[in-house]
């Protein structure tokens, strides 16, 4: 009789322990598929990525983003943002800010102007030049390197940094925009030779070359293919 009552308990004992462990499992799977799901639906938002498909529904505003002293001068320089917002699929959406243009203001005299006269272009990515030596910080800035995505080359509907490259220089006032290398993959780097010299390292279509630019005139010279590895 005792027998009996001790192996009563152990399989009431068991169940119990057997029945939380399938809440807890539950509650687990509950919650996975919970994080799954909102992860999935969530809006995500992205940088550098214009959408251009002729048929989506895609709603666009323009804001100013923050404003980059051009160090050395009294001008500023503020990019123009698209903020775009567009379903992906039947749950969620993206938003992406990405800039198309420079608004550039002359803080002591309040003239203003922008680089390009319309926005069509995602400017990927921006670096102010400086001289070869010295501490940056007591520098003046002397041009402005741009690198534009003008067209969908891999014909996504999209402009990305997938999409072929226009390395692009001016003044660093905006003045006397030049484009210099078009069709690039990527920028690999740049070094500034001397204070009328910038050496630019760049891939296009697959092989690596170096040129320099001349700032004076942002006349590119001595363009090289990069030597091949050999196996």
């Amino acid at each position: 009789m005792e027998e009996n009552r001790f192996f009563r308990f152990v399989w009431r004992f068991n169940g119990i322990i057997l029945m939380i462990v399938g809440i807890l499992a539950i509650g687990v799977l509950a919650f996975a598929g919970y994080q799954f799901y909102a992860e999935f639906t969530r809006d995500r938002v992205i940088s550098n990525v214009v959408n251009i498909e002729k048929n989506s529904e895609v709603e666009e505003d323009w804001q100013l983003g923050y404003m980059r002293e051009v160090q050395g001068t009294p001008y500023i320089a503020i990019p123009l943002n698209s903020e775009q917002s567009y379903a992906r699929s039947s749950y969620g959406s993206k938003s992406s800010s990405s800039p198309r243009n420079y608004l550039f203001i002359n803080s002591t005299t309040n003239e203003q102007y922008w680089l390009f006269n319309q926005n069509t272009f995602l400017i990927s990515n921006t670096k102010m030049l400086y001289g070869p030596e010295g501490d940056n910080k007591e520098k003046k800035v002397q041009a402005i390197l741009y690198q534009i995505i003008k067209e969908d080359t891999n014909k996504d509907n999209r402009l990305t940094k997938n999409d072929s490259e226009t390395i692009a220089i001016s003044q660093y006032d905006g003045r006397g925009y030049k484009e210099l290398i078009e069709g690039i993959d990527r920028i690999i780097g740049h070094r500034a030779v001397n204070d009328n010299t910038l050496l630019i390292i760049y891939q296009k279509k697959g092989i690596g070359y170096s040129a320099h630019v001349r700032l004076s005139d942002f006349t590119l010279q001595n363009e090289r293919e990069l030597p091949k590895v050999t196996p």
